[in-house]
């Protein structure tokens, strides 16, 4: 299901990853039977959570380091993690069975350079990160939230959201759909809003 996926959307990605993104879809499957990670199911889990966010990575050619604001699912941080050439990912997530959903899944890829930081974004410490990029799925970038954003953030700094919400986030956020569905992915910089 997966390499068809990637097919449709014109992804290339290396036989590793590719064993490495259905072990993370399989243990997304497991512990959702615990955890309420995820409705999305089958193909619709494989095309939302995991080939859609890697066809993000690949667009915008995302390296360098990453934070992944509400992870909980872990998407898309663990599928940009696994298949870009990312130095740090920082998977930020307040609740503790998902953070604990996340560990687990980071251990058994045997996934280097990625941690959980269990907490909202406003509670972490001012500049402990600096993410070249900023991730939010199934989190909407409120006034707040993208205030506390600059905790983590550098003069550089790119916010990627993705979502299905036709409404831009900030004024001169630029949109991307992905082809044959209906994600949308708006990216903008903190400095626009």
């Amino acid at each position: 299901m997966l390499q068809a996926e990637f097919r449709d959307l014109q992804v290339d990605v290396s036989s590793f990853a590719l064993q490495q993104l259905a072990r993370y879809a399989s243990e997304i499957e497991h512990w959702n039977k615990a955890v309420n990670l995820t409705a999305l199911r089958g193909r619709a889990l494989v095309r939302r959570l995991i080939v859609e966010p890697v066809w993000v990575g690949q667009h915008m050619q995302m390296k360098g380091s990453m934070s992944d604001v509400g992870s909980g699912n872990g998407s898309p941080g663990l599928p940009l993690h696994i298949t870009r050439d990312f130095a740090s990912t920082h998977l930020i997530e307040p609740r503790a069975r998902r953070a604990a959903f996340l560990r687990h899944t980071i251990v058994k890829l045997g996934l280097t350079g990625v941690g959980v930081d269990r907490c909202r974004v406003e509670e972490m410490p001012k500049k402990a990160v600096s993410s070249d990029w900023i991730t939010l799925q199934a989190i909407d970038p409120t006034p707040e939230l993208t205030r506390n954003l600059r905790r983590i953030a550098n003069e550089t700094t790119r916010v990627v959201w993705i979502t299905s919400v036709d409404t831009p986030p900030v004024a001169a956020a630029e949109k991307l759909e992905v082809p044959g569905g209906t994600t949308k992915i708006w990216t903008f910089s903190l400095d626009q809003i």
